[in-house]
């Protein structure tokens, strides 16, 4: 891999088209191209003919127009129609010419351009680092015995009618874990209610300890529309800075209580899961915890290859997946004021580092090894797509290929390739 920095200036007979390359990080490239005066030049003159059989302007007949005339008061917009068409077939060129493979769209740093001279310009474009992989062969890793024990499955089971539970209103007295909806309205020490400081329709799980020591604890054994002045300590991260730490009191006006209401384990659960039967749902839960090992067994084996490696990663695939996280967070709420974009932007860099990484790596790997994606592969994946949507395969490949989700399905399956001849050449010890 060339060193950051290095340059080497290539000039290109059959346009003369010259361009210097340089390496200021692993994963990008900045190049100064220099396009001949007559080069540019024939361009501009096959415009300005165009432009003089087709324009109209106020004292002069179609065609009519002199070229000082033209030029005059349009030339600089031909100019820019000129250099807007053929800046990218230079760019695309030199990119050709020096075996570059952008992965993100070019950046024009500079133009520097008058009629007659040469043409000048200066973009940078990013593209995958070079990755010197380290070992990736017969790394050691342990694979623990899975043996689903009924208590096992049981467990499984109940987690899932938990993440399945409904929420409804209850009639009697609030209790610990029990849900309430009030409104809060903020109040002096004496308990005189705060102008402009109410909370409206709060849902809060009683002990959950979420409104600062004691607050959801004071509203056991409260019902339905009944007021209570809750005292308190609120939480240091309060939301509101100058009441975070302070004793508060709070006005309580409760809407309702509400409690989780479990589904029964039994066969209208199943069938609501897309399974047959209760029977059928557990078996699938004993084989989903006898998968496991083999899942993190994968797993282990690619943060072993990460966490070997050390590089910096393109900023553009940085962007890209934070944009998406973003944009994930903002679909997630209601309330877009909720959502903030740099303090997620911060949190979620470490996390998209690793997994850039994790797809660089495993992307060098596949091409180390020559392990490609079949089209038979490909047709089984859009096959079971279409199964799924209740669409045709080639429905599912049109849309794909509109959205870009196909490079994706193709990427996932390569990875899936990589991850198994990683297990395939592993030394694996069973625990």
């Amino acid at each position: 891999m060339a060193r950051a920095g290095r340059q080497a200036r290539k000039t290109q007979g059959a346009n003369g088209l010259n361009y210097t390359v340089s390496e200021p990080k692993p994963w990008k490239r900045v190049l100064e191209i220099e396009v001949p005066s007559d080069a540019i030049q024939s361009e501009l003159n096959e415009a300005y003919a165009r432009y003089s059989r087709e324009v109209r302007l106020p004292g002069f007949r179609r065609g009519k127009v002199p070229m000082s005339v033209l030029k005059a008061r349009l030339g600089n917009e031909i100019r820019a129609e000129v250099l807007e068409k053929k800046i990218p077939e230079y760019l695309n060129s030199a990119h050709e010419r020096a075996e570059i493979k952008p992965i993100s769209q070019p950046v024009i740093e500079e133009i520097d351009f008058d009629e007659g001279q040469d043409l000048k310009l200066r973009a940078s474009v990013e593209i995958k680092p070079a990755i010197e992989l380290k070992q990736y062969r017969d790394l050691r890793v342990t694979r623990r015995t899975a043996n689903a024990t009924d208590e096992d499955v049981d467990e499984r089971l109940e987690r899932l009618r938990e993440r399945y539970a409904s929420v409804v209103r209850i009639d009697g007295e609030a209790e610990k874990d029990h849900f309430i909806r009030a409104d809060i309205q903020h109040a002096d020490a004496g308990g005189v209610p705060i102008i402009g400081r109410k909370e409206e329709n709060q849902f809060f799980q009683v002990g959950s300890g979420r409104l600062g020591d004691g607050f959801d604890t004071q509203l056991t054994g409260v019902r339905a529309d009944e007021d209570r002045t809750v005292k308190t300590t609120l939480p240091s991260d309060y939301p509101d800075e100058d009441l975070a730490g302070q004793e508060a009191c709070f006005i309580v006006h409760v809407h309702e209580v509400l409690n989780r209401q479990l589904p029964e384990a039994d066969d209208d659960f199943a069938v609501d899961l897309g399974m047959e039967s209760l029977d059928a749902l557990k078996q699938s839960i004993r084989e989903e915890i006898e998968r496991e090992p083999d899942l993190e067994l994968r797993r282990d084996l690619v943060t072993q290859i990460v966490d070997a490696h050390d590089f910096e990663v393109p900023e553009s695939m940085m962007t890209t997946f934070l944009d998406q996280v973003v944009a994930d967070a903002r679909r997630s709420t209601r309330d877009q004021d909720q959502v903030d974009e740099n303090t997620i932007r911060q949190e979620y860099r470490p996390v998209a580092n690793s997994q850039i990484m994790r797809h660089l790596i495993l992307d060098a790997i596949a091409e180390q090894e020559a392990l490609e994606v079949e089209q038979e592969e490909l047709d089984e994946r859009l096959e079971a797509v279409a199964a799924r949507g209740q669409a045709s395969v080639d429905q599912v490949r049109r849309l794909f290929r509109e959205n870009g989700r196909l490079d994706r399905i193709e990427a996932d399956i390569r990875e899936e390739k990589v991850v198994e001849f990683l297990v395939e050449h592993a030394d694996i010890q069973t625990e």
